[in-house]
C-alpha cells in the first residue's frame, strides 16, 4: 500500500500530460509523439533484453554486498554491449516511418531516449529493499518533464521540443539513480565475457518479453508505416490508456514477485495460495475496467482529449478486452512460471504469441486502420493466454496451481529441462 500511495504520481502524470498533448498539438501532433513513444520504448525494452527480471531475481538472492557489486557491473557492461545494435535498428526504424521519414532530426532524438531509458536502475533499487527510492527518483523525473513539457510546448509548432525535453527527464533519473549507488559499484564494467554471459543468461525471458511485450510497445510505430497520423493517433491513444490500467499491476508486482519468489523455496503450498488470492484480485479490477470503460468511453475521450479523438472511443472500447486477458497471462507467467525458472514455457508462448499477432496486424491494420491493430492486439493476447494455458496443462502445473493440499517441491519447479 505504501509503494501504491507513493506511485500515485506515477499515474497523475499521463492523466495531465495525454490530455494536453491532445489539445496542443492536435491529433497529427500527438500521432507523432506517439509513434515517438512507441519507438523509444521498443528500443528500451530490446537493450533492456530481459535483464530487469534477471537482475532483480539474482540481487534478491545475492548474499553480500560484492555479489551485489558484480551485478551492478554485468549488467551495465552488458547494456552497453547492446546499445551499438539497439542504434542501428532504430536509425533503420526511422527510415522507414512515414512519420518520421520527413522528421529525421526527431526521430534520431527519440532513439538516443530510448537507449538512455534502458540504463535505469529500478530493478536494482526495488530488488534491494528500496522501492520507495526507485519511486522518488521517479517522481523527480515525472516532475522535471512535466514542468518542461508545460514551459515549452504551447503550439503545434512546439512539437520538436517535445523529445529533447523527455531526454533531459531521463537523464536527470539517470543521474540521480547512479549517484546513490556509485559506492556500491566495486568497478564501474565488467568483463566483456561475464556481459555476453548475461546476455544469454536473459535471452529466454527476452523472447518472452522481447516478443510479445516488444511488439505491443512497437504497435503503434508499425502502424505508422502503414496509416495516417491521424489512425496513429486513435490507436496510440487507446493503446496509451491500456498500458496505464495494466501499469497498475507493476507496484504490487515489486513487492509481491520477492515474495511469492522467496515461498516458492520454502512453502510452495503458500505460494501457491498467495498467487491465486493475486489472481482473483487483479481479475476482478480488470471486469470491472472493462465494464467502466465500455459505458463511459463514448463520454471520456472527446472530454478530455477534445474534438478529433472521437474515433479514439471506438478502438479503446475493442482493446479494453486485452485487460482480463492481460491479467491471466502476467499473473501466471510473474507470480508461478518464473519464480520457478520454467521461462521456457513463456518462451515458446511468446513466440507463438508474436508470429500470430504480426500474421494479423499488418493485413488487418493495412485495410482498417486502428481498428485493424487493435483486434490484432487482442488477438495476440488471447494467443499467448491460450499457449500458456495448453503449456500448463500438459505439464501437470495448472493442477499445481490450483491444489489446496500441502505439495513439496518439485524436481521440474527448479529446472527447465
Amino acid at each position: 500500500m505504501a509503494v501504491y500511495v507513493a506511485y500515485a504520481f506515477r499515474y497523475l502524470y499521463p492523466l495531465l500530460l495525454l490530455p494536453y498533448y491532445g489539445r496542443v498539438l492536435g491529433a497529427g501532433g500527438y500521432g507523432v509523439v506517439l509513434a515517438g513513444m512507441s519507438l523509444s520504448n521498443s528500443i528500451w525494452l530490446f537493450v533492456n533484453f530481459g535483464f530487469s527480471t534477471v537482475g532483480a531475481r539474482d540481487a534478491v538472492q545475492a548474499r553480500d554486498a560484492r555479489t551485489r557489486a558484480s551485478i551492478l557491473s554485468d549488467h551495465l557492461t552488458a547494456r552497453l554491449v547492446l546499445s551499438l545494435p539497439g542504434l542501428i535498428v532504430g536509425l533503420i526504424a526511422i527510415h522507414f516511418s512515414l512519420v518520421f521519414l520527413h522528421r529525421p532530426a526527431v526521430g534520431c532524438v527519440v532513439v538516443f531516449l530510448g537507449l538512455l531509458a534502458a540504463f535505469n536502475l529500478g530493478w536494482y533499487f526495488t530488488s534491494t529493499g528500496r522501492a520507495r527510492t526507485s519511486v522518488l527518483i521517479e517522481v523527480a523525473g515525472f516532475s522535471t518533464s512535466l514542468a518542461l513539457i508545460f514551459g515549452f510546448v504551447h503550439r503545434p509548432s512546439d512539437l520538436a521540443y517535445v523529445f529533447p525535453l523527455l531526454l533531459i527527464s531521463c537523464a536527470t533519473q539517470l543521474i540521480i539513480a547512479y549517484w546513490l549507488v556509485r559506492k556500491e559499484f566495486s568497478h564501474l564494467f565488467s568483463r566483456l565475457k561475464d556481459a555476453i554471459n548475461l546476455i544469454r543468461k536473459s535471452t529466454t525471458i527476452f523472447i518472452y518479453g522481447g516478443t510479445s511485450v516488444l511488439l505491443i510497445g512497437a504497435s503503434t510505430y508499425i502502424l505508422s508505416m502503414l496509416a495516417r497520423e491521424s489512425e496513429v493517433s486513435a490507436f496510440g491513444v487507446a493503446e496509451r490508456l491500456i498500458a496505464a490500467g495494466l501499469s497498475l499491476m507493476a507496484p504490487a508486482a515489486q513487492i509481491l514477485v520477492p515474495r511469492v519468489t522467496h515461498l516458492v523455496v520454502t512453502d510452495p503450498s503458500r505460494a501457491n495460495r498467495l498467487t491465486r488470492q493475486i489472481f482473483a484480485w487483479f481479475f476482478a479490477g480488470a471486469v470491472c475496467a472493462t465494464l467502466l470503460t465500455l459505458t463511459f468511453a463514448d463520454w471520456f475521450i472527446p472530454l478530455v482529449f477534445g474534438h478529433g479523438f472521437q474515433q479514439t472511443a471506438g478502438v479503446l472500447k475493442l482493446m479494453v478486452f486485452v485487460f482480463p486477458v492481460s491479467v491471466c497471462t502476467q499473473v501466471l507467467g510473474m507470480y508461478f512460471l518464473i519464480p520457478r525458472k520454467l521461462e521456457r514455457l513463456l518462451a515458446r508462448a511468446g513466440v507463438v504469441s508474436a508470429v500470430v499477432n504480426i500474421a494479423v496486424a499488418v493485413p488487418l491494420a493495412t485495410h482498417w486502420g486502428a481498428m485493424g491493430m487493435a483486434t490484432a492486439r487482442l488477438v495476440g493476447e488471447l494467443t499467448m493466454l491460450t499457449v500458456l494455458v495448453a503449456g500448463m496443462h500438459r505439464s501437470n502445473l495448472l493442477s499445481e496451481l490450483f491444489s489446496v493440499e500441502p505439495v513439496g517441491v518439485p524436481v521440474h519447479e527448479f529446472g527447465e529441462g
